[in-house]
Parts: structure tokens; sequence; C-alpha cells
């Protein structure tokens, strides 16, 4: 265990970081919840993967244009792997929203091509590995203060269009026949949902990691379903669940020496499972 300086000590070096996580995990696990609901628990993993590639995109095409890391001027306002692969989440959002019917087999072929493209393209440039690993999947333990911009504006951004659209997504959600039948175009709010899970997504990615990123859109989302006795209440345990893990997995990270990402994911799954056995117990009663 850590015991030369506390946890609360040094809390200036964590502070960025835990910020961020919180933001995070509250924004994905609302998200999540839709994601449950639809049934394409694999799509944030697979945007995730995606949006690497953007990533990847923007060194490549400077290396081979000869800009160096990030370019100059117009270019490398064009290819900053910010803008890159927030591109590449949202035309993959667009198309998953567009392919629900083969959803299964549309996340597959994202992911696996993502992945491959990741990895040849990465051979290709020049940019120290570590530098781009970072880029790529964030690191939960020390952030940037320019993070908290980030996610908080991305965060701020659901909130607007959830607070707008809610009910709207919720009928094409449940139902989207009758959304149809009350003249709510299914097609125009699902790609809009989803273009709203791709860009947290990639921001959340390259901010605190993959594996973090994806378990707060999945284990919240499940335990808020299992107990919550209505949407809103689903919703609201969600997000409590998020919030909760991210706080207190960082804070065990820290005593504990574990890896901060596996910690708090893993504390959300254990929340998961609590949820579960709490929903068994009611049901038997």
């Amino acid at each position: 265990m850590t015991e030369s300086i506390s946890f609360w000590e040094s809390w200036f070096v964590w502070r960025d970081a835990v910020i961020v996580s919180l933001i995070a995990a509250a924004a994905l696990s609302y998200l999540g919840v839709w994601v449950v609901l639809k049934r394409v628990v694999y799509v944030p993993l697979a945007l995730s993967q995606v949006s690497s590639v953007g990533v990847v995109t923007a060194f490549l095409v400077c290396d081979l244009c000869g800009h160096g890391e990030h370019g100059t001027g117009i270019v490398g306002v064009l290819l900053d792997p910010s803008w890159t692969s927030l591109l590449f989440a949202g035309l993959a959002s667009a198309w998953f929203a567009t392919a629900r019917a083969h959803s299964s087999n549309a996340t597959v072929v994202a992911y696996l091509l993502s992945a491959a493209a990741v990895l040849v393209m990465g051979g290709f440039i020049r940019q120290d590995l570590h530098d781009v690993q970072s880029l790529l999947f964030g690191h939960a333990v020390l952030v940037e203060t320019i993070q908290i911009i980030y996610v908080g504006s991305a965060a701020f951004i659901v909130l607007v269009v959830h607070s707008l659209f809610y009910r709207r997504f919720l009928s094409v959600s449940y139902d989207p026949d009758s959304a149809g039948a009350l003249g709510i175009r299914s097609l125009q709010h699902d790609i809009l949902l989803y273009l709203t899970l791709g860009m947290m997504i990639s921001i959340a990615t390259r901010a605190i990691g993959a594996l973090p990123a994806f378990g707060f859109a999945i284990f919240p989302a499940l335990a808020g379903l299992r107990i919550g006795r209505s949407m809103r209440a689903a919703f609201l345990v969600a997000i409590m669940v998020g919030v909760l893990s991210a706080g207190l997995g960082y804070y065990l990270s820290f005593v504990w020496e574990l890896p901060t990402g596996a910690s708090m994911v893993g504390l959300a799954g254990g929340l998961y499972l609590l949820s579960a056995a709490i929903s068994r117990l009611g049901r038997a009663k």
C-alpha cells in the first residue's frame, strides 16, 4: 500500500483525472441505458476502435504529407487527431443507426476492420509508439487539464440534446412503428442518438481509456435497468453507479496500487452483480 503520502495530500495531482472520470462515467452511464435498451452492447466498443482509426489516420497523413506530428495551418486543424477521431466515430454512428436491422454484423465488421486498420497503419507512423498509444487509448491515472473541457463539453451536448429529444428517443427505442405513426422519424432520431453516443465514446476513450469508456457504457446501465422501477429511475441508478464506480474505483486503485481503469470497471461490474442479486431477492419475495 502507499504509505508515504495519502490520496488527499496529493489531490492536486489526481484532481483532473478524477473530475474527467466522474463526468465521463455520468454521461456514458446515461447513454449506456439506451445502448442496453437497443441491445447493441458491443457498439460502444466498436465506436471506440473506429475513433482510433481516425487518430492513426491523422498521424499517417501528416507523415505522408511531410507536415510533422500534427501539421501546420489549415492542415493542422483538419488533421488534428481530436477532430479526425470524432469524424470517424460520427460516420460509424450514422452507419450503425442505418444498419440496425443487421446491427450484430455491422458491429463485428466495424470492430475487426478498425482493429486491423489501426495495427497496419500504425506500423507506418514515425511518431513514437507510446505517444500514439496515449492518444488512442488515453490514461485514467493522469489526464491533461484540457480534457476537463473536452469531456465536459461533450457531456453538456449530450445533456442538451437528450433534454430536447428524450421522449422521441424513448418512442423510437421502444416502439418505432408507433413512433412513425405519430410522425416521429425513427431513422433521424436513431442517427442523432447514435451520434451523441459516438461523440462521447470517442472523447472519453482518448481521455480515460477504452476499457473504462466501454465499462461505463455497459455495467451501470445494466444495474440501473435491473433495479430501476421506471425509466427515469433506471437512468438515475445508472448514473449513480457510474459516478460511484469512477470515484471510489480511482481511490481504491491509489490505496491498493491497482490499475486505475480496471479498478473502476471492476467496481462497476461488482455493483452490477450486486444489483442482479438484489433483483432476484426482490422477485423471490
